[in-house]
């Protein structure tokens, strides 16, 4: 009997390391397969066309027979034509993002608020008697717990360009590009203290305003697809064959480096893991036999 009970004991240790190995060469290769994809990004990144001058890009074009060039890569500053004003900041930009959020304060039972307690209490009489009070008490204990809700969204755009001097190019589909992101120009508070709800169950703090732009004068660097019009425009977009479409503040240079820095330390990370891994499998393995 002693006996039997050693080996269930030691079959239940080995089944949580046997569990604890593949979890690790699960995640061993998840970070293998993100390690990868890093890689493939940089290397994407590195084959694309550089042009210093966007003059140069548009003498390239006039000469391809395709009207196109898959991949390019250049940098410029943000311009246009109808510039837009922003309501809050009053920068000039192409790009002006208005959100107003609500913020407030909600009460909230705590997990432990429907259980009872017992609360004892010992008295004496003039006598000398002792008595002993016994009541339940139930928990009513609350909590404010600080949440936010968006009540509305305004976005303007107006069409744009790079600028670099020599010549321009029109960028579409911005938004959807790698990397880009807008600059917060201004963000005010605006307090409105009240209560609302059953018995006054939220408190309302106020409204914050924000507002994201894209100014003009913004150097970006930029890689994707040029095409060129038939008037003569060149038109930087999503590659047709799924390739990268970046934009951003940043140099591609520091990017491709960024993403190398991450592949690495994901390769790292799956070696760790999996050799965990082959070492908990090898554990449980012997422990189960």
């Amino acid at each position: 009997m002693y006996r039997q009970r050693r080996d269930d004991s030691g079959g239940g240790g080995g089944a949580g390391f046997l569990w604890g190995g593949l979890a690790c060469c699960c995640a061993g290769a998840g970070c293998y397969l993100l390690g990868r994809s890093y890689d493939k990004s940089a290397n994407e990144l590195r084959s694309a066309r550089e042009f210093c001058r966007i003059s140069d890009l548009s003498m390239t074009l006039s000469a391809a027979s395709s009207g196109f060039i898959p991949l390019v890569s250049l940098s410029g500053r943000v311009g246009s034509d109808t510039p837009i004003i922003g309501e809050q900041s009053g920068l000039e930009a192409v790009i002006v993002e208005n959100d107003v959020t609500q913020t407030f304060l909600k009460k909230k039972k705590r997990v432990e608020d429907d259980k009872e307690y017992v609360v004892v209490k010992k008295t004496k009489d003039k006598d000398g008697t002792e008595k002993i009070t016994v009541r339940e008490k139930k928990k009513d204990d609350e909590e404010w717990i600080r949440c936010s809700e968006q009540i509305s969204s305004k976005r303007k755009e107006v069409p744009w360009y790079l600028d670099d001097g020599t010549g321009r190019v029109e960028v579409a589909g911005a938004r959807n590009a790698d990397g880009f992101i807008l600059r917060l120009a201004s963000e005010d508070f605006e307090k409105q203290p009240r209560t609302c709800g059953c018995e006054s169950s939220i408190k309302i703090l106020g409204l914050r305003r924000t507002e994201w732009t894209l100014p003009t004068g913004t150097n970006l660097n930029v890689v994707g697809e040029a095409v060129k019009g038939d008037s003569g425009e060149i038109l930087i977009k999503r590659p047709r064959n799924g390739g990268p479409f970046h934009i951003s503040r940043s140099s591609i240079d520091k990017i491709v480096s960024n993403l190398g820095s991450d592949a690495r330390w994901c390769h790292f990370w799956a070696v760790t893991f999996a050799t965990s891994g082959a070492l908990l499998l090898g554990i449980g393995g012997y422990a189960m036999c």
